[in-house]
């Protein structure tokens, strides 16, 4: 009877599910009866936190103890949301394999594709929010990014790449997609500026950094190639590699890492499911 229960609640779950994820593909619907559905799931299942709209910003925004998140698409917000704020830091702060570095305070973090600002709900916990450097190229992130991140942490409306110039920039914010090189599916095309990254280094004189998170959808190889030299200052770098690159969805994965190694870095842990790794400078002094 017991496993019966539980195949029961499984089935409807994934009901629910289905159902939520129609609700946000039909355009005659509300958002306030979206928040209600979403919300009811969260009642249903005992969860704290509950989903409104913000009429000011035109947003949606999750709330869960005393924190809140501002987003924006409907389907891809609530499907990272549904399980509330702990939830999302913790799965995407271990996705990059960040549970094996130990962080201070003092500690300076470069966030490439930055996005919402999704990786600093972990990241707050442990650096000060000055020493947040987040770099997002796509207007309507950055946006989102500017509300969900302290005012003291820098960030930057640009993308990074191999040469300083502006670039044409595929955006696909509905799925998260949006990239420098073309991909099978995007919503619209933009000229963003593109910086190096050794060059925003010393813009910004930072010679000590504890971490690069780097995600790029496919314009991962590129962006190390602007690091040049400064990869040197750089103690873990932690990359998504997986088959992001082109219409062809091609990986980045052994590039980056064959890469990586003969710069004087090791891997230090791999995230399989997503092609995710974290990478460990083997002399930090050097």
């Amino acid at each position: 009877i017991t496993e019966m229960k539980k195949l029961f609640k499984r089935v409807l779950n994934k009901l629910y599910i289905l159902f939520l994820n129609k609700l946000h593909s039909a355009s005659i619907i509300s958002k306030k009866k979206i928040v209600f559905f979403e919300n009811l799931y969260s009642i249903l299942r005992r969860k704290k936190f509950r989903f409104s709209y913000d009429n000011d910003t035109n947003l949606f925004k999750i709330s869960e103890n005393s924190r809140s998140c501002f987003f924006s698409d409907t389907k891809r917000g609530f499907s990272i949301y549904r399980n509330g704020i702990d939830y999302r830091e913790n799965f995407l702060f271990s996705s990059y394999c960040l549970q094996n570095i130990k962080f201070n305070s003092h500690d300076i973090i470069i966030d490439c594709g930055a996005n919402s600002g999704d990786l600093f709900l972990k990241l707050n916990k442990f650096i000060d929010s000055g020493n947040y450097i987040a770099v997002e190229p796509n207007p309507s992130d950055f946006k989102i990014l500017s509300l969900n991140v302290p005012k003291e942490s820098i960030l930057i409306n640009k993308a990074l790449g191999n040469v300083n110039s502006k670039l044409s920039f595929y955006v696909s914010t509905s799925s998260g997609d949006s990239s420098l090189i073309e991909p099978v599916k995007y919503d619209d095309i933009i000229k963003v500026d593109v910086v190096r990254l050794d060059d925003l280094l010393l813009d910004l004189k930072k010679t000590k950094i504890k971490l690069l998170k780097l995600e790029a959808e496919g314009f991962e190889p590129e962006i190390l190639d602007g690091l040049g030299s400064s990869i040197k200052y750089c103690e873990y770098i932690s990359v998504d590699g997986g088959y992001e690159r082109g219409i062809n969805a091609e990986q980045t994965f052994t590039s980056i890492t064959n890469y990586l190694l003969t710069n004087g870095f090791e891997i230090v842990d791999i995230y399989f499911p997503w092609h995710r790794a974290l990478f460990k400078k083997t002399n930090i002094n050097g």
